[in-house]
Parts: C-alpha cells; sequence; structure tokens
C-alpha cells in the first residue's frame, strides 16, 4: 500500500476482472464498467486479470483493489485469501463469509439455523445414483429448481416440471460441480435486495419475459424488465435480509436474491458477495434510484475500505515488481 493515500483526490486503483470461471465474460464486461466510471471520476485505474498475471504483481504503489472477478475461484474465498496476503486495501467480505455464501447449501444451513426462510431442498453429490435423484425429486414436488450448489448467473440451472425431466436437469448441474441441489421451485414474484454497508438499498424486482431469470434474461435479453422500488413488498423484508447478511457474516457490498410466493411470503435464494456491474446488472441500477452514480458508489466504497484498512498492520514482505497490466499499458489515467 502507499505510504501515503490521498483522501479526496485521485486513487491509483486495481480492478480485478476475468478469471477462469464460467463467469469470465460477465466479469470482464463487470470490470471494464467499473473501470471507466472511476476513470471518469479522475481515477488512476489497472485492470488486472489475475488468470493471466499472478496476484503479487499487483504494483507497490496500488491504493485499493476492487475486484469483480466472478464465479469458481473469486467468490469462493480463494480470490480473498490471496488478497489477505497482499496488504493492500480492498473491497469486499471476507475469505470465510466469501466461501460459506459461494456454497449454497452450507448458506441454507446458516440461514435454517438463523430461522430465516429457504425453499425445501435436498443436496446431492454429482455421482449420485438415478434412483437417489428420482427419490429426491420426488420427495421435493414439482416444479422444482435443480441448480449446482457453487455457481453463479444462472448456471447449470434447470426448472423441472416432472419426473420426465429430472434425469437431464441433474446431469446439467452436475457438470458444474461436485454437488447439486434440488429445491422447490417458489412460483411468484423475484426480487434482489443489494445492501451496502450493513444498508439496504432500493429493491429491484426482475421482471423476466421467459419463466425465469436465466443467464441471457440477465445479460443479453432487451426484453427483461425491472421495477426500482416496487410497490407491495412483505413489511419482514429489510429485517429478512440484514438478518441472512448478519447469519453469513457478509460486510461492504452485497445482493440478496428473493422469490415472494402468492401469500407475499419471501423465500431467500442466496446472497451474491460480488454483484456484477455491468449495463444489465442490479445494484448500479438500485443505486442510480437513490441519485448515486456507478463511479460514486466505488469511490465512495474503496475509501471505506482504505480508511477501515488503516486500522491493521499492513504485511511487508511483498516482493516489488514492475507495474503490469495484460495489455501492457500499465496505469491509466481518467
Amino acid at each position: 500500500m502507499s505510504s501515503t493515500i490521498p483522501q479526496c483526490g485521485p486513487l491509483r486503483i486495481v480492478v480485478l476482472a476475468g478469471g477462469v470461471s464460467g463467469e469470465r465474460e460477465v466479469s470482464l464486461e463487470s470490470g471494464a464498467c467499473v473501470a471507466a466510471a472511476l476513470k471518469a471520476r479522475g481515477h488512476r485505474v489497472l485492470k488486472f486479470d489475475p488468470a493471466i498475471l499472478a496476484l503479487h504483481e499487483i504494483p507497490i504503489g496500488t491504493d485499493v483493489i476492487l475486484p469483480m472477478v466472478h464465479g469458481t475461484g473469486a467468490e469462493d474465498g480463494t480470490l480473498q485469501r490471496g488478497l489477505e496476503r497482499l496488504g493492500i486495501p480492498w473491497l469486499g467480505c471476507s475469505a470465510q463469509a466469501s466461501a460459506l455464501t459461494f456454497d449454497k447449501v452450507a448458506t441454507r444451513e446458516i440461514l435454517a439455523k438463523a430461522g430465516l426462510p429457504i425453499a425445501p431442498g435436498l443436496a446431492l453429490p454429482h455421482n449420485a445414483s438415478r434412483e437417489s435423484i428420482q427419490d429426491a425429486s420426488r420427495q421435493i414436488g414439482y416444479p422444482q429448481v435443480v441448480k449446482p450448489a457453487a455457481q453463479g448467473s444462472s448456471l447449470g440451472i434447470s426448472i423441472v416440471d416432472s419426473e420426465l425431466e429430472i434425469e437431464a436437469a441433474a446431469a446439467e448441474a452436475a457438470r458444474w460441480g461436485d454437488v447439486f441441489l434440488i429445491e422447490k421451485f417458489i412460483e411468484g414474484r423475484e426480487i434482489t435486495v443489494p445492501v451496502i454497508n450493513g444498508e439496504v438499498y432500493p429493491v429491484v424486482e426482475i421482471l423476466p419475459s421467459a419463466r425465469w431469470y436465466d443467464y441471457v434474461a440477465k445479460y443479453s435479453d432487451e426484453t427483461t424488465r425491472y421495477d426500482v422500488a416496487p410497490q407491495n413488498l412483505p413489511a419482514n423484508l429489510t429485517k429478512i435480509v440484514l438478518s441472512a447478511c448478519k447469519a453469513c457474516g457478509v460486510t461492504g457490498i452485497s445482493r440478496t436474491d428473493i422469490r415472494i410466493d402468492s401469500e407475499g411470503q419471501p423465500w431467500i435464494l442466496e446472497i451474491n458477495t460480488i454483484p456484477g456491474m455491468t449495463s444489465h446488472s442490479l445494484v448500479p441500477m438500485s443505486a442510480r434510484a437513490r441519485g448515486i452514480s456507478l463511479g460514486e458508489l466505488c469511490e465512495q466504497l474503496l475509501r471505506q475500505a482504505i480508511n477501515r484498512s488503516l486500522i491493521f498492520p499492513i504485511s511487508k514482505n511483498r516482493q516489488r515488481v514492475p507495474r503490469s497490466d495484460v495489455d501492457g499499458t500499465g496505469w491509466s489515467h481518467g
């Protein structure tokens, strides 16, 4: 970390984007969006792909790191453990909280112990027998969601309406990891709730043209609609979301995905600790409803991350290396 960090002037920011997961393309777009927004505010921004360069190659002069790497190897605690060793302030949850929330099975267990609402579901190993899969599917009932236990961006997810569809859905989910889940599909409204530094931001209701909010609906379907700060939300929604974040140790910036059934009961689907920041993403949409731009939001959070880091000792054991970037250009000016 720099010996003198500017409190008001331009920061030297490394934006981590890319990685090796199935969400690489989304991550690159998130990184490009936040980098452009921060440059527009006058900051010096270096885009850095951890799939190409090692974390120890991040320049010594970096003031703060903004991780925008999604999926396996990033949101599962792996990246965070590496960042903790660098001695440079960074924005995000701890490695422990990241690992927990990326594992949907572990998250379900924590939320259930806290008395928070989760859909009925069963976890199965990727090599589960056909009989055990069919038995679990019948126990949950239809319609149901079949999904990998540790993936994002709706990768590997299927909606199953009958026993005839479960085998193919299980095979697809098992392709993405060691464990998959069969959960009851909650018919009703789909919303997401950003929480930033312990404060709930405007809820975004998702209105896809298809049955559910799949990968295409999230990132490329221009017919997907969104309602920011919708009406008729459950009175206990804020309490449920904040309790879920607290139970899982989530800090900084997060997004909790929820479905609301026909009786108005909210059900927690998952908590995202590195939410997307693309042109279609929901956290920037929520912030705009408060009059906060993407660049302003990121800058505020990065300065807060720097201030929090000042109470902790900074490691002196990093090797000094030349400035580096995936395209060799080094620091970029706003």
